[in-house]
């Protein structure tokens, strides 16, 4: 959409109200491309950072496989061509050849989320065929703090193993990475790290709230990511790096340098992707997880959520050239906060924003208080 802000801008001077452009805006590019699908909430790590603490919470539920097929019966029918199978841990399910199997029956692009732990060569070999597109986890640039993390020690060797044999039989492969304050500062690390595997793409993602941790990186620290990631983004191997998952654009200082270095709100549920719990509810995304009805079908469903989100921003948020990309950032209630332009994302800072301060709509408080510490 980068065509998006000079056009808006110049159809704004000319009169047009911003919510109305964008509102047309965030409608015509919530295009749902995927559905997730949780197929268990067992997982056999613990992970310190782990927004839903599967791994914690010991479950023990398998999505049920009539629900999963009538799952990609509406996907099918309605042209989604990409299912995604994630958990919990998909790969620690028995069964998880049969599900893997069904949805390539039917014409699917497969990705599979998994930590990589239980992804040994014998059975990424018997996987071959029915997964198209691997995104495996890596929460930390060093052993000892994977173990840390994951509370495991056999972690850190068992993702590499998998990553090795994934390069090796040629399989599409991302690595997700969780920028928590500690690996913002390892950023250079990773780099390091990830350099002599060029055929794996890294994807930094946004630090998600947890029920314990409602904040866990600052406005500073994303400033701090933005121009780690603009550094390396002038080397050829990494001149597409950006940080995924929704992160508002007035988090820096100038929201435009986001534009190129957030994915931003799109990428995340329910803009172009919805997700299935393995209970079988219908959710926005795997940390908004009120129960969806389906009924009216998916892309209907996709787009009236899309909507929704919209006009539930802030009037800030309507009224910022922005917003088709960014979406206000992360709208799950731990994330929201209570500010003088309204409830939004902890990390936003309107003040960011030219004529912000026309849509104050409670008092200004002499200092941000709603700002989380740096």
């Amino acid at each position: 959409m980068s065509w998006w802000l000079p056009t808006t801008k110049a159809l704004n001077r000319l009169g047009v109200p911003y919510p109305y452009l964008n509102r047309i805006a965030c409608g015509s590019t919530s295009i749902l491309t995927e559905i997730k699908i949780e197929v268990t909430d067992r997982c056999n790590l613990a992970c310190t950072f782990c927004h839903q603490d599967f791994g914690a919470k010991g479950g023990t539920t398998t999505l049920d496989m009539d629900v999963f097929e009538r799952v990609l019966t509406v996907a099918k029918s309605e042209g989604i061509k990409v299912v995604r199978l994630t958990g919990g841990e998909p790969l620690v399910l028995k069964s998880i050849d049969v599900f893997l199997r069904r949805a390539k029956d039917l014409g699917f692009a497969v990705i599979v989320n998994t930590n990589g732990t239980a992804l040994p060569e014998k059975r990424l070999q018997a996987l071959k065929g029915l997964v198209d597109f691997v995104k495996i986890s890596l929460p930390a640039a060093d052993e000892e703090t994977m173990t840390r993390l994951t509370g495991n020690k056999t972690t850190w060797r068992r993702k590499w193993e998998a990553l090795e044999n994934l390069e090796k039989f040629g399989i599409r492969t991302d690595i997700l990475t969780v920028m928590t304050a500690e690996n913002i500062q390892q950023f250079d690390s990773f780099i390091r790290l990830l350099e002599p595997h060029p055929s794996i793409c890294w994807r930094p993602l946004r630090a998600e709230t947890q029920d314990g941790d409602r904040q866990p990186v600052s406005r500073d620290d994303i400033q701090r990511l933005a121009t780690k990631l603009s550094a390396a983004r002038s080397q050829e191997r990494w001149k597409y790096l950006s940080l995924g998952l929704a992160t508002p654009f007035c988090a820096l200082e100038n929201p435009s340098d986001a534009v190129e270095l957030f994915g931003g709100g799109r990428s995340c549920g329910p803009v172009e992707s919805l997700t299935v719990t393995c209970q079988g509810e219908l959710i926005r995304c795997y940390s908004r997880r009120d129960g969806i009805d389906m009924s009216k079908g998916l892309r209907k469903t996709n787009l009236e959520l899309s909507l929704q989100d919209f006009e539930q921003l802030p009037a800030v948020c309507r009224n910022c050239p922005f917003v088709p990309l960014c979406r206000g950032g992360c709208r799950c209630d731990w994330s929201l906060v209570e500010t003088p332009f309204g409830s939004m994302d902890y990390l936003a800072d309107p003040t960011h924003i030219d004529g912000a301060d026309a849509f104050v709509v409670g008092d200004r408080p002499s200092a941000p208080a709603y700002a989380p510490a740096a």
